[in-house]
Protein backbone atom coordinates (compact mmCIF):
# COMPACT_ATOMS: atom_id res chain seq x y z
CA UNK A 1 0.00 0.00 0.00
CA UNK A 2 1.32 3.41 -1.16
CA UNK A 3 2.14 5.24 2.23
CA UNK A 4 0.23 8.56 1.94
CA UNK A 5 3.38 10.64 3.31
CA UNK A 6 3.97 9.88 -0.16
CA UNK A 7 1.77 11.72 -2.83
CA UNK A 8 0.47 10.47 -5.59
CA UNK A 9 1.70 12.32 -9.06
CA UNK A 10 -2.45 12.78 -9.22
CA UNK A 11 -2.16 14.50 -5.88
CA UNK A 12 0.70 17.02 -6.22
CA UNK A 13 0.42 20.37 -7.79
CA UNK A 14 2.83 20.50 -10.94
CA UNK A 15 6.31 21.27 -9.67
CA UNK A 16 8.10 24.35 -10.45
CA UNK A 17 11.66 24.49 -11.86
CA UNK A 18 13.28 25.33 -8.79
CA UNK A 19 11.33 22.57 -7.22
CA UNK A 20 12.71 19.96 -9.09
CA UNK A 21 16.29 21.24 -8.61
CA UNK A 22 15.96 20.96 -5.39
CA UNK A 23 14.55 17.47 -5.02
CA UNK A 24 17.74 16.27 -7.12
CA UNK A 25 19.56 17.79 -4.08
CA UNK A 26 18.36 17.26 -1.41
CA UNK A 27 18.26 13.30 -2.80
CA UNK A 28 21.84 13.31 -3.00
CA UNK A 29 22.53 14.65 0.60
CA UNK A 30 22.94 11.86 2.72
CA UNK A 31 21.49 13.97 5.92
CA UNK A 32 17.92 13.50 3.87
CA UNK A 33 18.36 9.96 4.81
CA UNK A 34 18.07 10.41 8.62
CA UNK A 35 15.18 9.87 10.47
CA UNK A 36 14.65 13.55 11.69
CA UNK A 37 14.05 14.60 7.93
CA UNK A 38 11.65 11.85 7.13
CA UNK A 39 9.52 14.92 5.72
CA UNK A 40 12.26 16.10 3.63
CA UNK A 41 12.80 12.69 1.91
CA UNK A 42 8.56 12.11 1.26
CA UNK A 43 8.67 15.70 -0.20
CA UNK A 44 11.62 15.09 -2.51
CA UNK A 45 9.93 11.85 -3.84
CA UNK A 46 6.97 12.85 -4.38
CA UNK A 47 8.95 15.98 -6.85
CA UNK A 48 10.65 13.19 -8.41
CA UNK A 49 7.23 10.90 -8.81
CA UNK A 50 5.83 13.87 -10.95
CA UNK A 51 9.06 14.42 -12.67
CA UNK A 52 9.53 11.07 -13.66
CA UNK A 53 5.92 10.44 -14.61
CA UNK A 54 6.26 13.90 -16.90
CA UNK A 55 8.14 11.49 -18.79
CA UNK A 56 5.76 8.59 -19.42
CA UNK A 57 3.82 10.30 -22.11
CA UNK A 58 7.14 11.11 -24.33
CA UNK A 59 7.83 7.62 -24.25
CA UNK A 60 5.33 6.72 -25.44
CA UNK A 61 5.09 8.84 -28.16
CA UNK A 62 8.86 8.19 -28.80
CA UNK A 63 7.81 4.40 -29.51
CA UNK A 64 5.07 4.76 -31.51
CA UNK A 65 7.32 7.38 -33.64
CA UNK A 66 10.24 4.83 -33.60
CA UNK A 67 8.55 1.05 -34.28
CA UNK A 68 6.91 1.54 -37.23
CA UNK A 69 10.19 2.53 -39.19
CA UNK A 70 12.79 0.12 -37.34
CA UNK A 71 10.47 -2.72 -37.98
CA UNK A 72 10.76 -2.00 -41.78
CA UNK A 73 14.60 -3.19 -41.25
CA UNK A 74 13.98 -5.43 -38.62
CA UNK A 75 10.98 -7.26 -37.46
CA UNK A 76 12.70 -9.17 -34.89
CA UNK A 77 14.02 -5.64 -33.08
CA UNK A 78 13.50 -5.88 -28.94
CA UNK A 79 11.75 -2.67 -27.99
CA UNK A 80 11.34 -1.72 -24.23
CA UNK A 81 11.15 1.90 -22.47
CA UNK A 82 12.03 2.50 -18.91
CA UNK A 83 11.97 5.76 -16.61
CA UNK A 84 15.18 6.25 -14.96
CA UNK A 85 15.71 4.04 -11.37
CA UNK A 86 16.16 6.50 -8.23
CA UNK A 87 19.82 4.95 -7.29
CA UNK A 88 20.52 5.68 -10.91
CA UNK A 89 19.35 8.84 -10.45
CA UNK A 90 21.19 9.25 -7.75
CA UNK A 91 24.94 8.49 -8.47
CA UNK A 92 24.43 9.86 -11.76
CA UNK A 93 24.22 13.53 -9.83
CA UNK A 94 26.99 12.45 -7.55
CA UNK A 95 29.11 11.39 -10.42
CA UNK A 96 28.51 14.65 -12.70
CA UNK A 97 28.15 17.55 -10.25
CA UNK A 98 27.33 20.05 -13.17
CA UNK A 99 24.11 18.24 -13.69
CA UNK A 100 21.00 18.78 -12.38
CA UNK A 101 17.57 16.59 -11.80
CA UNK A 102 16.23 18.89 -14.20
CA UNK A 103 18.52 18.86 -16.93
CA UNK A 104 18.99 15.23 -17.06
CA UNK A 105 18.58 13.76 -20.57
CA UNK A 106 18.32 10.23 -20.02
CA UNK A 107 15.17 10.35 -17.53
CA UNK A 108 12.98 8.34 -20.36
CA UNK A 109 14.92 6.19 -22.30
CA UNK A 110 13.94 3.68 -24.82
CA UNK A 111 16.12 0.81 -25.80
CA UNK A 112 16.09 -0.58 -29.41
CA UNK A 113 18.05 -4.32 -29.87
CA UNK A 114 18.56 -5.16 -33.00
CA UNK A 115 20.27 -8.22 -35.06
CA UNK A 116 23.57 -6.81 -36.00
CA UNK A 117 25.82 -3.73 -36.37
CA UNK A 118 24.54 -3.53 -40.08
CA UNK A 119 21.05 -2.87 -38.70
CA UNK A 120 22.27 -0.62 -35.94
CA UNK A 121 23.75 1.35 -38.80
CA UNK A 122 20.67 1.99 -40.79
CA UNK A 123 18.09 2.56 -37.91
CA UNK A 124 20.67 5.52 -36.77
CA UNK A 125 20.78 6.94 -40.56
CA UNK A 126 16.81 6.36 -40.55
CA UNK A 127 16.77 8.61 -37.08
CA UNK A 128 18.94 11.32 -38.07
CA UNK A 129 16.38 11.98 -40.87
CA UNK A 130 13.25 12.62 -38.02
CA UNK A 131 13.38 16.14 -36.95
CA UNK A 132 12.69 15.01 -33.52
CA UNK A 133 16.13 14.04 -33.37
CA UNK A 134 17.80 17.50 -35.03
CA UNK A 135 18.93 20.23 -33.16
CA UNK A 136 20.28 23.55 -33.19
CA UNK A 137 23.32 22.29 -33.14
CA UNK A 138 22.77 19.44 -34.67
CA UNK A 139 22.40 15.72 -33.43
CA UNK A 140 23.22 14.85 -29.66
CA UNK A 141 24.70 11.38 -30.56
CA UNK A 142 27.42 9.38 -28.12
CA UNK A 143 28.42 6.75 -30.19
CA UNK A 144 29.57 3.66 -28.09
CA UNK A 145 30.36 1.33 -30.78
CA UNK A 146 33.10 3.21 -32.25
CA UNK A 147 34.39 4.52 -28.80
CA UNK A 148 33.58 1.93 -26.51
CA UNK A 149 33.15 3.24 -22.75
CA UNK A 150 36.01 2.66 -20.47
CA UNK A 151 34.46 -0.51 -18.88
CA UNK A 152 34.03 -2.38 -22.63
CA UNK A 153 29.95 -0.90 -22.88
CA UNK A 154 29.28 -0.44 -27.08
CA UNK A 155 25.76 1.05 -27.80
CA UNK A 156 24.40 4.37 -29.70
CA UNK A 157 23.00 6.65 -27.56
CA UNK A 158 20.93 9.53 -29.78
CA UNK A 159 18.92 11.84 -28.20
CA UNK A 160 15.24 13.19 -29.24
CA UNK A 161 12.63 15.46 -28.32
CA UNK A 162 9.02 14.62 -27.83
CA UNK A 163 5.99 15.46 -26.33
CA UNK A 164 4.34 15.58 -23.55
CA UNK A 165 0.79 15.72 -22.55
CA UNK A 166 0.88 19.45 -22.39
CA UNK A 167 2.43 19.63 -25.39
CA UNK A 168 5.84 20.48 -24.05
CA UNK A 169 8.60 18.56 -25.58
CA UNK A 170 11.20 16.35 -23.11
CA UNK A 171 14.39 14.59 -24.14
CA UNK A 172 14.38 11.24 -24.51
CA UNK A 173 17.59 9.25 -24.64
CA UNK A 174 17.20 6.28 -27.49
CA UNK A 175 19.66 3.71 -27.33
CA UNK A 176 20.61 1.24 -30.16
CA UNK A 177 22.67 -2.21 -29.43
CA UNK A 178 23.39 -5.06 -31.56
CA UNK A 179 21.78 -8.36 -29.58
CA UNK A 180 25.92 -9.73 -28.91
CA UNK A 181 26.45 -6.15 -27.16
CA UNK A 182 23.18 -6.70 -25.44
CA UNK A 183 24.40 -10.10 -24.22
CA UNK A 184 27.52 -8.43 -22.58
CA UNK A 185 25.82 -5.60 -20.91
CA UNK A 186 23.25 -8.01 -19.45
CA UNK A 187 26.03 -10.27 -17.71
CA UNK A 188 27.87 -7.14 -16.31
CA UNK A 189 24.52 -5.84 -14.68
CA UNK A 190 23.90 -9.61 -13.46
CA UNK A 191 27.84 -9.63 -11.55
CA UNK A 192 27.04 -6.11 -10.43
CA UNK A 193 23.81 -6.76 -8.79
CA UNK A 194 24.91 -10.34 -7.24
CA UNK A 195 27.80 -9.31 -5.95
CA UNK A 196 26.98 -5.60 -5.37
CA UNK A 197 29.84 -4.39 -7.67
CA UNK A 198 29.82 -1.32 -9.79
CA UNK A 199 31.60 -2.18 -12.60
CA UNK A 200 29.36 -0.13 -15.17
CA UNK A 201 30.93 3.18 -13.30
CA UNK A 202 34.73 1.80 -13.58
CA UNK A 203 34.44 1.15 -9.61
CA UNK A 204 34.16 -2.71 -9.52
CA UNK A 205 37.53 -5.60 -9.18
CA UNK A 206 40.01 -5.14 -11.41
CA UNK A 207 40.00 -8.49 -12.39
CA UNK A 208 36.20 -8.44 -13.11
CA UNK A 209 36.94 -5.04 -14.96
CA UNK A 210 39.97 -6.51 -17.21
CA UNK A 211 37.42 -9.58 -17.74
CA UNK A 212 34.37 -7.34 -19.06
CA UNK A 213 36.94 -4.91 -21.14
CA UNK A 214 38.27 -8.03 -23.23
CA UNK A 215 35.22 -9.94 -23.69
CA UNK A 216 34.01 -6.69 -25.24
CA UNK A 217 36.86 -6.78 -27.30
CA UNK A 218 36.21 -10.65 -28.44
CA UNK A 219 32.27 -9.73 -29.04
CA UNK A 220 33.03 -6.96 -31.00
CA UNK A 221 35.05 -9.16 -33.22
CA UNK A 222 31.93 -11.55 -33.77
CA UNK A 223 29.37 -8.67 -34.21
CA UNK A 224 31.35 -7.74 -37.20
CA UNK A 225 31.22 -10.90 -39.01
CA UNK A 226 28.37 -11.01 -41.52
CA UNK A 227 24.99 -12.64 -40.09
CA UNK A 228 26.93 -14.20 -37.26
CA UNK A 229 24.19 -15.02 -35.53
CA UNK A 230 22.58 -16.85 -38.29
CA UNK A 231 25.12 -18.88 -38.74
CA UNK A 232 25.64 -22.77 -37.00
CA UNK A 233 27.60 -23.40 -33.31
CA UNK A 234 30.07 -25.02 -35.76
CA UNK A 235 30.50 -22.04 -38.31
CA UNK A 236 30.23 -19.35 -35.73
CA UNK A 237 33.35 -20.96 -34.24
CA UNK A 238 35.28 -21.37 -37.49
CA UNK A 239 34.34 -17.68 -38.81
CA UNK A 240 35.27 -16.14 -35.29
CA UNK A 241 38.70 -18.14 -34.38
CA UNK A 242 39.63 -17.21 -38.41
CA UNK A 243 39.88 -13.68 -37.81
CA UNK A 244 41.78 -14.22 -35.13
CA UNK A 245 44.52 -16.18 -36.18
CA UNK A 246 47.76 -13.72 -36.68
CA UNK A 247 46.20 -11.18 -34.68
CA UNK A 248 48.61 -10.46 -31.21
CA UNK A 249 46.54 -8.53 -29.95
CA UNK A 250 43.82 -10.80 -30.28
CA UNK A 251 45.83 -13.79 -28.63
CA UNK A 252 46.83 -11.75 -26.03
CA UNK A 253 42.99 -10.65 -24.82
CA UNK A 254 41.99 -14.52 -25.53
CA UNK A 255 44.08 -15.67 -23.26
CA UNK A 256 43.25 -13.01 -20.28
CA UNK A 257 39.52 -13.76 -20.74
CA UNK A 258 39.80 -17.41 -20.31
CA UNK A 259 42.33 -17.02 -17.43
CA UNK A 260 40.20 -14.92 -15.69
CA UNK A 261 37.27 -17.20 -16.56
CA UNK A 262 38.57 -19.87 -14.26
CA UNK A 263 40.19 -17.77 -11.99
CA UNK A 264 36.95 -16.00 -11.15
CA UNK A 265 34.85 -19.14 -11.72
CA UNK A 266 32.37 -16.95 -14.18
CA UNK A 267 30.22 -20.00 -15.68
CA UNK A 268 29.61 -21.36 -12.26
CA UNK A 269 28.65 -18.07 -10.81
CA UNK A 270 26.46 -16.72 -13.65
CA UNK A 271 24.71 -20.42 -13.81
CA UNK A 272 24.11 -20.20 -9.67
CA UNK A 273 22.89 -16.70 -9.62
CA UNK A 274 20.44 -18.33 -12.71
CA UNK A 275 19.72 -21.00 -10.50
CA UNK A 276 19.34 -19.52 -7.02
CA UNK A 277 16.38 -16.58 -8.68
CA UNK A 278 13.11 -17.89 -7.04
CA UNK A 279 10.76 -16.13 -9.85
CA UNK A 280 7.55 -15.48 -7.90
CA UNK A 281 4.56 -16.85 -9.81
CA UNK A 282 5.39 -18.06 -13.52
CA UNK A 283 2.85 -16.86 -15.53
CA UNK A 284 4.79 -13.69 -16.30
CA UNK A 285 5.54 -15.36 -20.07
CA UNK A 286 2.04 -16.54 -20.59
CA UNK A 287 0.40 -12.89 -20.01
CA UNK A 288 -0.14 -11.64 -23.74
CA UNK A 289 -0.90 -8.00 -23.41
CA UNK A 290 1.31 -5.20 -23.04
CA UNK A 291 1.67 -3.19 -20.15
CA UNK A 292 4.28 -2.37 -17.00
CA UNK A 293 5.59 -5.08 -14.88
CA UNK A 294 7.57 -3.85 -11.38
CA UNK A 295 10.08 -5.93 -10.50
CA UNK A 296 11.65 -6.42 -7.02
CA UNK A 297 14.85 -8.69 -7.02
CA UNK A 298 15.87 -9.41 -3.33
CA UNK A 299 19.72 -10.58 -3.58
CA UNK A 300 19.64 -11.68 0.23
CA UNK A 301 16.43 -14.09 -0.37
CA UNK A 302 17.48 -15.00 -4.18
CA UNK A 303 14.10 -14.00 -5.18
CA UNK A 304 12.38 -12.26 -7.89
CA UNK A 305 8.38 -10.71 -7.55
CA UNK A 306 6.41 -9.07 -9.73
CA UNK A 307 3.37 -7.22 -10.03
CA UNK A 308 1.68 -6.56 -14.13
CA UNK A 309 -0.15 -3.21 -14.51
CA UNK A 310 -1.80 -2.74 -17.84
CA UNK A 311 -1.44 0.33 -20.34
CA UNK A 312 -4.37 2.49 -18.24
CA UNK A 313 -2.86 1.66 -14.46
CA UNK A 314 0.46 3.94 -15.74
CA UNK A 315 -0.02 6.10 -12.99
CA UNK A 316 -1.23 3.68 -10.32
CA UNK A 317 2.16 1.61 -11.47
CA UNK A 318 4.32 4.92 -10.80
CA UNK A 319 2.97 5.65 -7.06
CA UNK A 320 3.46 2.38 -6.17
CA UNK A 321 7.03 2.22 -8.07
CA UNK A 322 7.93 5.47 -5.89
CA UNK A 323 6.82 4.17 -2.62
CA UNK A 324 9.15 0.95 -3.28
CA UNK A 325 11.72 2.75 -4.01
CA UNK A 326 11.56 5.13 -1.20
CA UNK A 327 11.53 1.30 0.98
CA UNK A 328 14.58 0.52 -0.16
CA UNK A 329 16.63 4.04 -0.88
CA UNK A 330 18.87 2.79 1.83
CA UNK A 331 22.53 2.47 0.14
CA UNK A 332 23.00 -1.16 1.83
CA UNK A 333 19.49 -2.42 0.85
CA UNK A 334 19.33 -6.19 -1.19
CA UNK A 335 16.22 -5.10 -3.20
CA UNK A 336 16.08 -3.67 -6.53
CA UNK A 337 13.57 -2.21 -8.24
CA UNK A 338 12.77 -1.51 -11.13
CA UNK A 339 9.61 -0.87 -13.64
CA UNK A 340 10.08 -1.98 -17.05
CA UNK A 341 8.15 -2.53 -19.74
CA UNK A 342 8.30 -3.98 -23.12
CA UNK A 343 6.45 -4.41 -26.60
CA UNK A 344 5.16 -7.08 -24.89
CA UNK A 345 4.92 -8.52 -21.29
CA UNK A 346 6.39 -12.23 -22.61
CA UNK A 347 9.18 -9.98 -23.85
CA UNK A 348 10.21 -8.64 -20.91
CA UNK A 349 12.82 -11.35 -19.85
CA UNK A 350 14.45 -10.83 -23.26
CA UNK A 351 14.38 -6.92 -22.73
CA UNK A 352 15.65 -7.29 -19.29
CA UNK A 353 17.15 -10.29 -19.19
CA UNK A 354 19.41 -8.87 -16.09
CA UNK A 355 16.73 -9.05 -13.97
CA UNK A 356 15.41 -12.68 -14.48
CA UNK A 357 19.87 -13.37 -13.83
CA UNK A 358 19.47 -14.86 -17.37
CA UNK A 359 23.04 -14.58 -19.41
CA UNK A 360 22.55 -18.04 -21.08
CA UNK A 361 23.37 -16.08 -24.37
CA UNK A 362 26.61 -14.71 -22.83
CA UNK A 363 27.97 -17.97 -21.57
CA UNK A 364 27.05 -19.33 -24.93
CA UNK A 365 29.42 -16.48 -26.15
CA UNK A 366 32.17 -16.67 -24.05
CA UNK A 367 32.29 -20.71 -24.87
CA UNK A 368 33.63 -19.39 -28.71
CA UNK A 369 36.08 -17.52 -26.83
CA UNK A 370 37.04 -20.21 -24.73
CA UNK A 371 37.38 -22.84 -27.78
CA UNK A 372 40.06 -20.26 -29.11
CA UNK A 373 42.50 -20.69 -26.22
CA UNK A 374 44.12 -24.32 -26.94
CA UNK A 375 44.62 -22.66 -30.87
CA UNK A 376 46.56 -19.34 -29.74
CA UNK A 377 48.33 -21.67 -26.45
CA UNK A 378 49.60 -24.01 -29.44
CA UNK A 379 50.94 -20.98 -31.73
CA UNK A 380 52.47 -19.65 -28.41
CA UNK A 381 54.06 -22.58 -28.16
CA UNK A 382 55.04 -22.64 -31.53
CA UNK A 383 56.70 -19.57 -31.95
CA UNK A 384 58.72 -20.06 -29.07
CA UNK A 385 59.98 -23.46 -30.43
CA UNK A 386 61.15 -21.82 -33.75
CA UNK A 387 63.20 -19.35 -31.50
CA UNK A 388 64.69 -21.90 -29.47
CA UNK A 389 65.55 -23.52 -32.72
CA UNK A 390 66.94 -20.71 -34.91
CA UNK A 391 69.43 -19.96 -31.31
CA UNK A 392 70.83 -23.21 -31.49
CA UNK A 393 71.28 -22.96 -35.27
CA UNK A 394 72.94 -19.60 -34.76
CA UNK A 395 74.79 -21.39 -32.09
CA UNK A 396 76.13 -23.90 -34.33
CA UNK A 397 77.05 -21.37 -36.91
CA UNK A 398 79.21 -19.47 -34.46
CA UNK A 399 80.93 -22.59 -33.56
Amino acid sequence: MIDSRVRSVEEIKKPSGKQVLRAGECLINSDTYLPQNEDKLNEAFSVLSYWRFSYEKPLENALDKLQPAVKEIDEKAIFAKRLKRFPSIVLKLRRFPKMNLKNMQDIGGCRIVLGNSKKVAQVSRVLRKMPEFRWDDGFRIKDYIKEPKDDGYRSLHIVGRFPDLSGRDKKIEVQLRTRIQHYWATALEIIDLFTKQSLKTNQGQKMWSDFFINVSKQFAIMDNIHLFESLSDKDKKIQYISRLINDKESSESVLSICENTRNLKVADKLKAFANSLKIIGEELDTIGKEGYVLLEVNILNKSLTYTHFSEDESKEAQDIYTETEKITADKDSNVVVALVYANAVGGIREAYPNFFADSSKFSEHLEYIMSAENIFRQNFFAKLLKKANLADSWGDVSR
